[in-house]
């Protein structure tokens, strides 16, 4: 195969993987890589549990914002004693060099967005085995994996060969780099339903109790909750607990028509892609909470106790059914960041009711 060949093959390529991007997390050794619908990745080193972490993160497309960080300490953990990163990181015993002219300097954090600094920095790196604090011997970042993570990401994004890539760089244009897939946008509801009457939301509730009792739930009938919220104006959306667990339960949910006789239809959570290390894209309702007035619907599935670990996901229901809006997971549990710092594997915009543009377009 020619040259031209092969270079117009990886670009045919890349432009198929740009516009069906599909959300990843996986671990090379002591680095932690998730890539999102955009193509947005992150690497992180693990465990974050020693206190010291670095952190790169990169869009997708031509001159697509990068970012380079090392923290010492976390919300977990707090502020810890010690002197300043920028004079105490030994890198495979020797002092680190660090170029700080375009980074951000804390006492315990560094940061930069600067791209040669963030090649720099890297190539000095990135062939050696560990960052460590000069005065904490067990703080320490291992290097083993970084390469194959970025190597990935690299792939994800398009940039092999190309002068953008921080692996396998080339001389192919970066211009060449494709650009990231759209961003999908979910129609949200015209309006906020009308609130339940109490003869509605009593009504709803016996339902759901003898709903319950006729599936097959491992959770004592006593220790059973049944919530009912507004879907829409002649909807309503029921939620039961099923299972309980030492920090989890999840509940049944249906769609359910506000008055009598009741109708009644089972709800399932479709994801537009499989999660990492899974083979189906079905989620159970875990945790769930629903926002009547936004149609939002949160789950909240985690990992331990601690809650450093776990799924968080958000779903819009557009009129008709529930879509998926953000899906966030942590895979390792190392009490680096809580649930509002999960790297995000899905994300989605809201876009205007579908009838309130019709109406638009018929004005002009």
């Amino acid at each position: 195969m020619s040259y031209w060949t092969k270079w117009l093959l990886l670009i045919s390529l890349s432009s198929v993987a740009a516009v069906q991007a599909q959300p990843l997390q996986k671990t090379f050794s002591d680095w932690q890589i998730t890539c999102n619908n955009l193509n947005s990745c992150e690497v992180r080193s693990i465990p974050g549990n020693n206190g010291l972490a670095m952190t790169l993160a990169r869009d997708a497309g031509n001159e697509a914002p990068a970012q380079l960080r090392i923290d010492y300490g976390n919300r977990y953990s707090g502020k810890l004693p010690g002197g300043a990163l920028q004079d105490n990181l030994l890198l495979d015993g020797q002092r680190l060099k660090l170029d700080l002219k375009h980074w951000e300097v804390e006492p315990h954090h560094l940061l930069t967005n600067h791209g040669i600094s963030i090649d720099e920095f890297l190539a000095q790196v990135m062939d050696a085995d560990s960052i460590q604090l000069l005065y904490r011997a067990d703080a320490t970042i291992s290097l083993h994996g970084l390469k194959a993570a970025l190597l990935l990401m690299d792939e994800v994004q398009g940039r092999i060969n190309s002068t953008s890539a921080w692996i396998q760089r080339g001389d192919r244009a970066a211009s060449n780099v494709p650009p990231a897939p759209a961003l999908p946008q979910i129609n949200t509801p015209l309006r906020a339903p009308q609130a339940l009457t109490h003869e509605e939301s009593s009504g709803l509730i016996d339902f759901g109790t003898w709903r319950v009792n006729s599936d097959s739930c491992s959770l004592n009938p006593l220790q059973r909750e049944v919530s009912v919220s507004p879907l829409s104006d002649d909807k309503a959306l029921l939620l039961v607990s099923c299972e309980m667990g030492a920090y989890n339960i999840i509940d049944l949910a249906f769609e359910v028509s506000r008055s009598q006789p009741y109708i009644s239809k089972s709800i399932t959570l479709t994801l537009p892609f499989s999660p990492p290390e899974r083979s189906d894209n079905q989620l159970e309702l875990v945790n769930a909470d629903f926002d009547a007035a936004r149609g939002e619907l949160l789950t909240f599935s985690k990992g331990r106790g601690l809650g450093d670990c776990g799924v968080a996901t958000r779903w819009q229901y557009n009129g008709r059914q529930f879509v998926l809006a953000e899906y966030a997971q942590e895979s390792t549990c190392d009490a680096w960041h809580s649930s509002d710092q999960w790297p995000m594997l899905w994300e989605s915009k809201s876009a205007p009711p579908q009838e309130s543009a019709s109406v638009e377009m018929q004005q002009q």
